[in-house]
């Protein structure tokens, strides 16, 4: 059986950006699952409601929301390793995601430590920024099978 050459996947070397972003990716999912699963658990510690001035619902919803934004983070970052290129756009999708879940928080927790979340918001805006616009990663992208 002869095969197209067209059909073999292609052998070329993924950019040191493309694996470490995509590293950070799969980090920052395995973070925010941690931290849902520790909100989760902790909903109900009089400590942290006093802080916060939040319920045990609130936390709750924030803990499951952030648990699932980990889960698609993680799932994101293991299709940008294997060179899935809607995985590029997911992450520029990803970060919009994080912007309005940072409203939500300044918002629903009266700016306590705000500035906090801002950090998870210029990585991901850094992450998409390298694999939408730098020739290298459009390049190993674009050299990608589509089937």
């Amino acid at each position: 059986m002869i095969r197209d050459v067209s059909d073999q996947p292609s052998t070329e070397a993924r950019p040191f950006g493309v694996g470490f972003l995509s590293v950070l990716v799969l980090a920052a999912g395995i973070l925010e699952i941690i931290s849902g699963v520790f909100l989760l658990t902790q909903r109900a510690n009089e400590s942290i409601l006093s802080a916060t001035d939040v319920t045990p619902s609130q936390i709750t919803t924030y803990a499951v929301f952030t648990t699932m934004l980990g889960v698609i983070v993680f799932l994101v970052g293991l299709a940008l390793r294997n060179r899935a290129n809607w995985a590029r756009y997911a992450v520029a999708g990803l970060a919009v995601v994080r912007l309005v879940s940072l409203v939500w928080v300044v918002v629903s927790y009266h700016s306590i430590h705000w500035y906090s979340a801002v950090w998870s918001l210029v990585i991901y805006a850094i992450i998409a920024g390298y694999l939408l616009f730098d020739e290298d990663a459009r390049r190993y992208y674009a050299g990608a099978r589509t089937s």
